[in-house]
């Protein structure tokens, strides 16, 4: 991880315009995706299709689980693939994801591996505690779909949408049947039981003992929910300063002078930078003490245990936690996390001065980009 200014995360993107005031936090902080609280459903899988020659049926089970309205939901399909024609083959075919409140979890059953990453805009949702719950309603909306009466399907009454090629029966939102036709394919998802609004066992949202495969864009729960409130409270300080400016954050015609940009990166920096000027030099401390604990480790438990206050200060900052590896912990793997700890060290270093050196971010930027080789 490069260890320079970690802040561009507030900038969208190189050409800032006037809009970005659009993420401010609602009034309410209960984030939702789905209308209800919980639910577990399975459904029977039924799909067709053929192309190029060969035909293929699918036949199978899928499972949907959420809680807390949807933060948390796991979806997993177990499948029978057969395929005929010019050749004939058959392959099961199992996936399964998890979302926990904003970290996403991907199930690789060929290779047994789970990846895990992060999804940055669920983090900003949950912060601002968004309301996404009539997102199926408004993608029924989008296809012109119409509704065509109420059927019962597990033991609950849905609504029945159709559009062109597609039909749908929707409980509160929840679908318990989709149906698709389109040429060469024909597919039916067909809910054959549901339970709802009752409390999920966390059994329900396990995930197999596969290794794990960290997305290098990954970070704590803690300090994504930290990264996120700091933004929406720099929006907030942008506000003032746009109109202090005699900017109107609704023009969306109007664009900002390079002046301007760096008088927003500076207003949107400013409270991250004072964390920075406060929490720094502990963090430099941090990773003194980590090492040397680090170096007289024996085991990998101890040697992990080593890391856990260098994270604890970068999720104040809300900035991404370390990932060391601290299996099989021998001093092969020893010297791999020291050295990994000296490059961040280095990082730190640089960021350490530039911080104290300067009192404005896009100072801070320039200060470390140039004192940092361009491929570090």
């Amino acid at each position: 991880m490069r260890r320079a200014i970690y802040l561009l995360w507030l900038v969208l993107g190189p050409s800032l315009s006037v809009p970005i005031l659009a993420a401010e936090a609602p009034a309410s902080k209960v984030f939702k995706r789905f209308p209800i609280e919980s639910a577990v459903i399975l459904y029977d899988v039924n799909t067709t299709g053929t192309s190029a020659g060969l035909q293929t049926r699918t036949l199978g089970v899928a499972r949907m689980v959420f809680d807390h309205w949807g933060a948390r939901e796991l979806k997993e399909e177990d499948v029978t693939e057969v395929q005929t024609g010019d050749f004939n083959e058959t392959r099961n075919k199992h996936s399964l994801s998890l979302i926990d409140y904003g970290t996403i979890y991907s199930v690789d059953y060929d290779e047994n591996i789970t990846y895990k990453t992060r999804d940055r805009e669920m983090d900003m949702a949950i912060a601002q505690g968004k309301d996404l719950s009539d997102e199926n309603f408004a993608f029924l909306k989008e296809i012109k779909a119409t509704r065509a009466g109420s059927q019962t399907i597990a033991g609950l009454t849905c609504d029945r949408w159709t559009s062109k090629d597609q039909e749908v029966c929707l409980y509160q939102g929840i679908p318990l049947y989709v149906r698709i036709d389109t040429e060469g394919f024909h597919s039916v998802r067909t809910a054959v039981h549901a339970v709802i609004n009752k409390p999920v066992a966390e059994s329900e949202f396990a995930l197999p003992a596969f290794p794990l495969i960290i997305d290098e864009e990954y970070t704590t729960n803690e300090s994504a929910h930290t990264r996120s409130e700091d933004y929406l409270l720099a929006l907030q300080d942008l506000k003032g300063a746009l109109s202090r400016m005699s900017i109107n954050p609704a023009d969306t015609n109007y664009t900002l002078t390079p002046a301007q940009e760096r008088e927003v990166i500076n207003v949107l920096g400013q409270r991250y930078l004072a964390k920075q000027k406060r929490l720094l030099p502990k963090l430099k401390s941090a990773f003194i003490l980590a090492r040397q604990c680090l170096r007289e480790a024996n085991a990998s438990i101890t040697a992990r245990a080593c890391i856990d206050p260098v994270n604890a200060i970068n999720e104040a900052l809300g900035d991404k936690t370390i990932n060391f590896v601290f299996d099989d912990w021998n001093a092969t793997r020893r010297d791999a996390v020291l050295r990994a700890m000296d490059q961040e060290m280095k990082y730190l270093d640089v960021t350490l001065k530039c911080v104290e050196e300067h009192n404005r971010t896009t100072d801070v930027i320039e200060c470390t980009e140039g004192r940092l080789l361009p491929a570090e």
